[in-house]
């Protein structure tokens, strides 16, 4: 019955007046009740000996209509307090988990993975709210009620009291027999919970490819097979829970029942009156009900403690970030990177004593096969992660010496698929700048060559572009992705192979696009078109997480390596009208 959680106590900041505040309602509650059950056995008393008067009578039933009264009050208040702590609880959770998702790196983010974070934030705080609203008052007030009660009652009886107040000390130590098997079974439950939620999600992310393949019916099969593994794991804890009921009950109304059998002895052999009787009556089935309701919690909260795990999984996640020289180092213009290292964690190197200078005001292309780290060494620049060794500058200053807010303010970047939000156009161009004027949001698609098409559009600006973008074709959500960039005025671009995903058309338009910026500002492109990145002054060539070769094309062209054989092949099967690499 005793749940103790470290985790999350330590994130019960700014809960505990709440917590105690519910605590002392049900003492004030407890406190009306015995005051209720006294009253009334000595009503009943006074009737049975013939002395009650009329005025008696009157004024005994005002005081317990009035206690009633401040019981019932005391019930509301611990509903609206139970409540607001909840609802803090909800918040402060959510908002902590948010906080430490914001601050982790896109590779911490990918290891804890959309379903997890899914339900934690979700179904992992819904069920630790419990804890602080149900369970951490229902423990505090476990602990004060029997002793209040056991006061109450023992200048009547001291030996129904002791014998209630043993009772209900072995129930604490029977209960945590059931909890240590529910809270095993608790943490399967969130696991199946988890793996339930994540391949649903995928499902639904992957709807399309199952139908094109004709698997949506074995998908749906295997989607019945988790969904019944979890309802087995609900069943398996509701059995537990049932057993633990059922014992401890027998208990509790063994207990009550014991004291009823005695408190109608002593009054049959004159120990006790009648009014003594009523109230040992009376008050010792309220001598359980503090244990009943911490029972009651108990369960509940142990999906809380189960969830914690999670939480506390990605709480525990090391968000610092290498930090490096504030000042100017040198005069430098652009970005120099000298002998970079980096590995995803668990896995091998990725990139490997990287030596690069990108000059201000150019045009640098990285290329290279698939896998080389091409992605890699764009998601180093826009510092989604730090390397693990080696320097890096941005004109002149040290790259970990700028925050990733302040180095985003100077560099973005166009992924090779962009994300658009439900909304209106107006809203995912003004994600970049909340601020922008009309004047600016139309510049920046004119400059993507857009501005014609959405002055088109029935609403302009404030057309709806659907679900994700579901009513833009591919091309149109990158040029919008690229006209976003743009309001962004930073110097420095990336395009991370901005048009793979995008139909022949839309591909020479975007180019065109980029080719118009590399007028004005300093862009970095990875691209698998080779042909488009010829005129770009510096060509990098990458190989197994390495630099192998770095200048224009004539001269790559010249040193008859990677670059040369790459650039031969596609146009060989550009020629037959293949597939391009």
């Amino acid at each position: 019955m005793l749940l103790i959680n470290r985790t999350l106590l330590k994130m019960a900041k700014g809960l505990w007046r709440w917590i105690f505040l519910i605590t002392a309602l049900k003492m004030v509650s407890l406190v009306g009740v015995a005051i209720f059950a006294k009253t009334i056995s000595r009503l009943v008393g006074e009737i049975d000996h013939l002395s009650l008067t009329m005025q008696g009578a009157m004024q005994a039933l005002g005081y317990a209509l009035l206690v009633a009264l401040l019981v019932l009050v005391s019930d509301l208040l611990i509903g609206e307090a139970e409540y607001r702590c909840t609802a803090k609880a909800r918040r402060g959770l959510r908002n902590g988990i948010m906080q430490k998702i914001l601050e982790l790196d896109v590779g911490q983010i990918e290891r804890i993975g959309p379903s997890s974070a899914i339900t934690s934030a979700v179904d992992g705080v819904e069920a630790m709210q419990v804890y602080y609203s149900k369970y951490l008052p229902g423990l505090l007030y476990c602990l004060l009620a029997p002793i209040y009660l056991f006061y109450q009652l023992q200048s009547i009886s001291l030996p129904i009291a002791g014998m209630l107040l043993a009772i209900g000390w072995v129930l604490l130590p029977i209960n945590n027999l059931f909890r240590s098997h529910i809270e095993r079974l608790k943490g399967e439950y969130w696991d199946s919970l988890e793996d339930l939620t994540q391949y649903y999600l995928e499902s639904v992310q992957g709807l399309v490819t199952f139908k094109l393949f004709l698997q949506d019916h074995e998908r749906e099969k295997k989607l019945a097979e988790k969904s019944h593994q979890f309802n087995l794991k609900i069943m398996d804890v509701m059995k537990v829970n049932f057993s633990s009921f059922l014992v401890t009950d027998g208990l509790i109304y063994t207990g009550v029942t014991l004291a009823g059998i005695l408190s109608y002895i002593g009054l049959q052999h004159g120990i006790y009156t009648f009014a003594d009787a009523l109230m040992i009556f009376m008050l010792s089935s309220g001598f359980f009900t503090s244990y009943r309701q911490l029972m009651n919690t108990t369960h509940t909260a142990l999906a809380g403690v189960a969830a914690t795990s999670k939480v506390d999984a990605i709480l525990s996640l090391d968000a610092s970030r290498r930090q490096g020289e504030a000042g100017c180092l040198s005069a430098e213009q652009g970005i120099i990177l000298k002998e970079v290292d980096y590995a995803y964690p668990g896995r091998q190197r990725t990139l490997s004593g990287i030596n690069l200078h990108i000059p201000k005001g150019k045009v640098t292309a990285i290329v290279g096969l698939s896998g080389c780290g091409k992605s890699t060494l764009a998601g180093l620049l826009m510092r989604f992660f730090d390397p693990q060794s080696g320097s890096m500058q941005m004109d002149g200053r040290d790259y970990f010496a700028l925050s990733p807010q302040t180095l985003r303010e100077h560099l973005v970047m166009v992924p090779q698929s962009v994300s658009l939000f439900s909304g209106t156009m107006r809203e995912n161009l003004c994600l970049a700048r909340p601020d922008a004027t009309d004047e600016e949001l139309w510049e920046a698609l004119r400059l993507v060559r857009l501005d014609d098409w959405v002055s088109s559009l029935p609403e302009g600006l404030d057309e709806s572009v659907g679900d994700a973008g579901a009513k833009l074709s591919g091309g149109q959500k990158q040029k919008i992705g690229i006209a976003r960039a743009l309001l962004c005025e930073a110097e420095y671009i990336i395009f991370d192979e901005a048009t793979s995903s995008v139909d022949l058309r839309s591909e020479n338009e975007i180019w065109q696009c980029i080719n118009d910026l590399a007028k004005i500002r300093t862009l970095i492109i990875i691209s698998h078109r080779l042909s488009t990145i010829a005129k770009a002054d510096q060509i990098v060539v990458m190989q197994d997480g390495r630099i192998v070769d770095c200048a224009d094309h004539v001269t790559l062209m010249q040193h008859g390596g990677l670059y040369w054989r790459l650039v031969n092949e596609q146009a060989a099967l550009e020629k037959r009208g293949g597939l391009q690499v």
